[in-house]
């Protein structure tokens, strides 16, 4: 689990950096900020699940959500991958926090 911790604070710190360039960098920064956040602290000691039981079911409604204002599901479709970034997220939640 320390090297899915390891690997996962560069990925998620990318994936919140890329967000700046986004027309709306104040949702999608911290949403992506905040997986890398928990996986450094993941990293040294455990977390607690209400955590999870916080952030996983509000990432994937905003995922449900942002998939059905997709006008069709296409990877050119901001929304699909908005969608998909938030399903990702709430996995890589899961695996710091609710998995041993």
């Amino acid at each position: 689990m320390k090297l899915f911790s390891l690997v996962s604070i560069p990925v998620f710190l990318l994936f919140a950096y890329l967000q700046l360039n986004d027309p709306d960098p104040y949702l999608w920064f911290p949403i992506y900020a905040i997986v890398a956040i928990l996986a450094g602290i993941r990293f040294f000691r455990r977390l607690p699940k209400w955590i999870g039981y916080i952030i996983i079911p509000l990432y994937l409604v905003l995922s449900v959500y942002y998939a059905t204002e997709a006008p069709y599901f296409g990877m050119e479709v901001e929304e699909v991958r908005e969608s998909l970034g938030l399903l990702i997220a709430a996995s890589a939640v899961w695996g710091f926090v609710l998995k041993k």
